[in-house]
């Protein structure tokens, strides 16, 4: 069997991303967060999450799971801390970058994190969102205990960096 490649512009792979987007659910600007985040990721060369990754959102264990809108459990001037609302992580961590960049730039410094999210995609999206505002960012993850570490008998660590 030879497998062919299949080349779309960036306009035919928006439609596709947001049709099959708002096929499991995501609709409106939800879609075109998540279809701007996974054609940005094969752009870049990232292609296992890219278009592709969009099939990974309704196999997840999560996806099964009601989703709430993202609310605010505490803030300061400088801070801010989401519950996800058990969304995609490259919706929750768009709306994060956002609130990251208006802290950052009316204060100089921010600090944000989003809990109960999943998914979150290219890690280097959110970064260079917020560089593109003249800001510095640095970009942390966790994620659950799937792997032993080297010589370790139980799951510790995550698998992602």
């Amino acid at each position: 069997m030879v497998l062919s490649r299949v080349r779309l512009s960036v306009a035919e792979a928006r439609d596709l991303a947001e049709g099959a987007l708002e096929g499991i659910g995501y609709h409106g600007d939800a879609a075109r967060i998540i279809a701007d985040h996974v054609i940005d990721a094969a752009l870049c060369g990232y292609e296992y999450s890219g278009l592709a990754k969009i099939l990974n959102i309704p196999e997840s264990e999560h996806f099964q799971l009601p989703r709430r809108p993202m609310q605010v459990l505490r803030e300061t001037e400088v801070s801010v801390a989401f519950d996800g609302g058990n969304n995609v992580g490259m919706l929750a961590l768009f709306h994060a970058a956002q609130a990251t960049i208006k802290k950052a730039t009316a204060h100089g410094v921010a600090l944000v994190s989003v809990t109960d999210a999943w998914m979150s995609g290219r890690s280097a999206y959110y970064v260079e969102m917020i560089a593109k505002d003249g800001l510095v960012a640095i970009h942390t993850v966790a994620s659950s205990h799937l792997v032993a570490p080297p010589g370790g008998m139980r799951p510790t660590m995550g698998t992602n960096p």
